[in-house]
């Protein structure tokens, strides 16, 4: 066989297999960093369990516009460092932390038997782009639930709501770390009031 036909055969394989892509965009990464300030409460003896919160399916690691049209859309080689259900849930804690109300806060799973468990669920977490100019957007429906009994005693739903510069992943990744501290700060000074 020719150098020419082997090298023609080479090609046509490599091609086949998805190797010599012209297309190809290497994925890049976001980070969420939001900025806790949480109020300080009176310091109280509790202990806050917290559940890693549950997100809309359309959450994970893809960053997600909504468009004019109401429908999401992702963004193409951008996704999410962390989940956002992982970086929301972290958030949370830290901002509890924060407000000093609680003798211990820290992951539900780490805890033997908290006095209260805090549970919830990510609506939104996108760039909205059917306000002008577009927003980030985070929403969660949070539960504070009795430890032994598993009552309810106080449930919310928290909504953050930033202003972006542009449309665009480095913009709303900057804009829903804003976005996420502001709503773990609300979330955290309505729950130490409890």
């Amino acid at each position: 066989m020719s150098v020419l036909r082997l090298g023609a055969v080479c090609c046509v394989v490599l091609a086949g297999a998805g190797c010599l892509r012209a297309d190809y965009v290497p994925t890049r990464f976001y980070t969420l960093t939001p900025e806790i300030a949480a109020p300080a409460a009176a310091p109280g003896e509790a202990s806050v369990g917290v559940r890693t919160l549950d997100a809309a399916r359309p959450y994970r690691d893809r960053m997600m516009y909504r468009d004019e049209a109401d429908a999401l859309q992702p963004y193409h080689g951008v996704e999410w460092a962390q989940q956002p259900r992982d970086a929301v849930t972290t958030a949370l804690i830290d901002a509890l932390k924060a407000s000093g109300r609680f003798a211990d806060v820290g992951r539900a799973t780490d805890m033997m038997g908290p006095d209260f468990l805090l549970l919830g669920h990510i609506r939104r977490f996108e760039e909205d782009r059917a306000t002008s100019p577009p927003e980030a957007v985070v929403e969660m429906a949070l539960e504070l639930r009795d430890g032994e009994t598993r009552d309810g005693v106080w449930a919310d739903s928290v909504t953050a709501r930033v202003t972006m510069e542009r449309s665009g992943p480095d913009a709303l990744a900057s804009a829903m770390s804003q976005a996420v501290g502001q709503a773990v700060e609300e979330a955290a000074a309505a729950i130490a009031e409890y």
